[in-house]
């Protein structure tokens, strides 16, 4: 593979933009979940019902990277931020339910499609000592969204209006899309028949379930993503009905948030591999249910529970990445499939844990929101055991 060229930091720089954008659409909603319900005139469980509906969205990941293959990584990326536009722009200019909806769910098929197009384009261009650095560079493009996207769309709502930080996204993404129209080389996508590619990927996922350990961290990843969940689309409620928060104040916190996750991350880098794998995700599956078990004491003051929710999800941040790392290795020989099953089981349970949370707050409180996410969490724990522990019989 040819030097990287100069010409693909400006073309790296744009569509980490576009995928920093794509993260903040999809997140914004959590913290300031109560603020769209008020907007809108509706309850809090019709707005984490959307969130469930952009989660579901995660499913189609693979289906994103076979259409990539078939069409090409530069058209799909392109077509990615045309659907994040539109249903942005539409949000910001007519602010009912249903537009919001709208541009939940094709935020969320957006960044389904883009993230595997995204990641082959890089994978066309880098070679492959280096693709690990540059994939973790556009990945920061995660944490920037709660460091950067969601605290400047909280100060946009509180100033402004709450559908206003939608249509900033969407001409934004309006631009990206100019930009990389201009800057992104035409690909040559496969010869191979999409259709060939879907039946391959659905048979190559019959066999990986066939291992014990495969299914073990399936079930981890439905369980760890459900019990995070349950407790991320109320957290700004709980922050704002306990303690008044602003919606600028709420989206400062999650800077916190943003902090923990590249905490967590730098965590991985430098630890896992030296603590071991499976022994790192065991200590941080172990940490994250008692932080979780925790956060009811530390309902004291904002203080208390910013700190709880930082201690939350440092743990769940480098636990859910070291298990990333492993996954890549269960099955060498089916490793995209692995994954590819990994993200879609892992975004079922953030549909189930965004659609059940907003309901369980409205009838409860934070107790019940923790002790369910921390039971999730010890669950996760027992289907690891359970795939990689081998008991011998007496």
């Amino acid at each position: 593979m040819s030097k990287i060229s100069s010409r693909f930091y400006s073309q790296l720089i744009v569509t980490t933009l576009a995928k920093l954008l794509m993260n903040t659409a999809r997140r914004m909603v959590y913290p300031f979940a109560p603020a769209f319900a008020r907007g809108l005139g509706v309850d809090l469980a019709a707005i984490t019902s959307i969130i469930a509906l952009n989660q579901a969205t995660a499913v189609l990941g693979p289906v994103g990277a076979s259409f990539a293959d078939r069409y090409g990584n530069r058209r799909i990326i392109l077509v990615s931020l045309v659907m994040l536009s539109l249903g942005c722009v539409a949000a910001g200019l007519v602010p009912v339910y249903g537009t919001l909806v709208l541009a939940l769910f094709l935020a969320g098929l957006a960044k389904s499609i883009f993230d595997p197009s995204f990641q082959a384009f890089i994978g066309t261009q880098v070679p492959f000592e280096q693709r690990g650095k540059f994939i973790g560079i556009t990945e920061l493009a995660w944490a920037g969204a709660t460091l950067v996207g969601i605290p400047l769309a909280g100060m946009t709502i509180q100033t402004v209006s709450f559908q206003t930080p939608f249509l900033v996204i969407g001409i934004m993404a309006a631009v990206c899309f100019t930009l990389i129209f201009r800057l992104m080389p035409r690909d040559r996508p496969s010869a191979v028949d999409s259709g060939e590619k879907t039946r391959l990927l659905l048979a190559n996922w019959k066999q990986i379930i066939k291992n014990r350990r495969v299914l073990g961290m399936l079930s981890f990843a439905f369980f760890m993503a459900l019990g995070s969940d349950i407790l991320f689309v109320v957290y700004g409620a709980w922050l704002e009905q306990s303690y008044g928060l602003s919606l600028a104040a709420i989206g400062l916190g999650t800077i916190l948030i943003g902090l923990a996750e590249v905490a967590g991350e730098v965590f991985t880098a430098f630890f896992s591999d030296r603590i071991g794998l499976l022994k790192t995700i065991f200590i941080g599956l172990i940490l994250t249910a008692g932080f979780y078990f925790l956060l009811p004491v530390l309902d004291r003051g904002v203080p208390y529970v910013l700190g709880g929710l930082f201690l939350v999800f440092l743990c769940f941040e480098f636990t859910i990445v070291t298990a990333m790392g492993l996954a890549t290795e269960l099955m060498p020989e089916l490793r995209a499939s692995t994954l590819s099953a990994f993200y879609a089981v892992g975004g079922l349970g953030r549909v189930a844990g965004a659609f059940t949370g907003g309901m369980i707050w409205s009838f409860t409180g934070i107790g019940t929101i923790s002790l369910i996410a921390g039971t999730c969490t010890l669950l996760a724990l027992g289907c690891m055991i359970a795939g990689f522990i081998r008991i011998s019989p007496s």
